[in-house]
């Protein structure tokens, strides 16, 4: 699987010491929302400086502004940002025109849309890079049981839907969720706490990696 590796949480130090143990197993290296707040853009520079072979994602999750606020992240060196599928069509399309100004990717996230059938016409029409299902941390916090349940209403619900960007999963996703995530077959998969809180987080990310 293509593994996209979460940095949230974390200090610089210790984000760019994990993402360094996992390296091998990972294709995007992204910079969370909390992460970016405390750092700022000096954290893409930074990432992009020591992993110039990665893809860089800033999760930005816009909802307005989606050329002003993106544009500087894409200067910084990052190489995808997000934008909100509940945002609206226009601030999407003008990520969108920000990122292909500067031959970068445009990643919608669809964390908090109710019915994802109901986006799927916008979203093929402004033509992003990627479409992410997205359980959000808010939603995978109420134990297990609830987490793996919600995850399992996620994967059904994309999988009817056809969107023509590549499908991302993403939330709360642990090595037990494999199975489940084969039969969606998506482009790639976002793993954050499963390789942060792993005791061996290059084995786990290996485990994604060679799945």
């Amino acid at each position: 699987m293509r593994v996209q590796f979460a940095v949230d949480c974390l200090t610089l130090a210790q984000g760019l010491k994990l993402a360094e143990e996992v390296r091998d197993y990972i294709e995007i290296i992204e910079l969370g929302e909390e992460f970016i707040a405390r750092y700022g853009h000096m954290a893409i520079r930074e990432f992009k400086n020591e992993f110039p072979e990665k893809k860089i994602l800033a999760d930005i999750k816009i909802m307005d502004s989606g050329y002003k606020v993106g544009l500087p992240c894409l200067e910084a060196g990052a190489d995808i940002i997000t934008v909100c599928a509940r945002a609206k069509e226009k601030t999407i399309a003008e990520t969108i025109r920000a990122c292909r100004e500067t031959g970068k990717e445009c990643f919608v996230d669809l964390v908090a849309v109710p019915d994802y059938k109901e986006v799927v016409d916008m979203i093929n029409r402004l033509g992003p890079d990627y479409v992410c299902a997205h359980l959000s941390g808010d939603d995978s916090r109420d134990g297990q049981a609830k987490t793996t349940e919600r995850l399992e209403a996620m994967f059904k619900e994309i999988s009817e839907c056809n969107f023509n960007a590549k499908l991302v999963l993403s939330g709360a996703i642990k090595v037990e969720n494999i199975e489940a995530i084969k039969k969606v077959n998506p482009y790639h998969i976002i793993v954050g706490r499963a390789i942060k809180e792993a005791e061996d987080p290059a084995a786990v990310a290996r485990t994604f990696f060679e799945a």
